[in-house]
């Protein structure tokens, strides 16, 4: 029988290997690499919708600050009957009117139909 040289099998070997494909262990270790992959995308995505609930809540409190600020800044300037009819006109704007408003819309939604 002839001596087979090392260097001869592992050249078959990679000859075989290029014309089936990578062996089970290594499309175990693929899968589980691709696994590890999904996992860390999904947890980055987590990671990533938690920080955009962060920015949200903070720009709503940045909001707030700065209308606390303004607030501050008027009712340090004006007298208090002017301070009262601020308050008022403040309330109509952002309360009242756009009530006013869908209820009109809806009304001639209503009658439109």
């Amino acid at each position: 029988m002839p001596a087979v040289d090392a260097t001869d099998g592992s050249d078959e070997l990679e000859r075989l290997r290029d014309l089936v494909g990578p062996s089970e262990t290594s499309y175990a270790e693929l899968l589980q690499d691709r696994n590890q992959a999904v996992l860390a995308a999904k947890q980055a995505s987590a990671e990533a919708g938690e920080l955009r609930g962060h920015i949200v809540d903070l720009s709503v409190q940045l909001s707030r600050a700065r209308q606390d600020q303004e607030y501050q800044q008027i009712s340090a300037t004006l007298s208090r009957p002017a301070l009262v009819a601020y308050r008022v006109r403040r309330r109509i704007a952002t309360s009242v009117t756009p009530r006013v408003a869908a209820l009109g819309r809806r009304a001639k939604n209503l009658l439109s139909r």
